[in-house]
């Protein structure tokens, strides 16, 4: 049985180097199979598991507040809430002059299958009943007229000086 190949319809020529590498291009390309990708892990939703282990870290997170605040500006341990696996929280009451409401945390981690809780990382943040800032504004926007005129003349004569 003999194998044909057709011609270039551009009036090219085929010779006998271009058949046998089309030929074997098309062997190659039909020889190759594609399997479909395995489908991708998710993440079930919801919300992460509290470690048993972390959340019994409440005394190494107390220790790691003492290195940076003095233990009477360190309240009653609020809760513990769980930032993903193997991730917590503990919330500690403030009770720092000037931050009412405020609340210390300690983010503890663990690697899977350790033992060992390593403290993440530690701050105080505003609890819900903190009294914080409002949002800035530059003071060119604070202005009123009569200031905003002051300010206009003052630049006026920056200019001409």
């Amino acid at each position: 049985m003999t194998e044909q190949t057709p011609e270039p319809a551009t009036g090219e020529q085929s010779g006998p180097e271009q058949s046998s590498a089309d030929h074997t291009a098309a062997k190659q390309s039909s020889a190759v199979k594609t399997r479909p990708e395995p489908a991708a892990r998710t993440r079930r939703p919801g919300k992460p598991k509290l470690d048993a282990l972390l959340a019994e870290a409440v005394d190494l997170a107390h220790d790691a507040l003492y290195e940076i605040a003095d233990p009477e500006q360190v309240g009653a341990h609020l809760g513990v809430t769980a930032e993903g696996d193997r991730l917590l929280t503990h919330r500690f009451a403030a009770a720092k002059s000037g931050y009412r409401g405020w609340e210390w945390f300690v983010t503890v981690a663990r690697a899977p299958r350790a033992k060992l809780v390593t403290v993440c990382e530690i701050g105080l943040l505003p609890g819900e009943d903190a009294l914080i800032a409002p949002e800035w504004v530059p003071w060119l926007e604070r202005m009123n007229d009569e200031e905003r005129q002051a300010h206009k003349a003052e630049q006026a004569e920056a200019d001409e000086g």
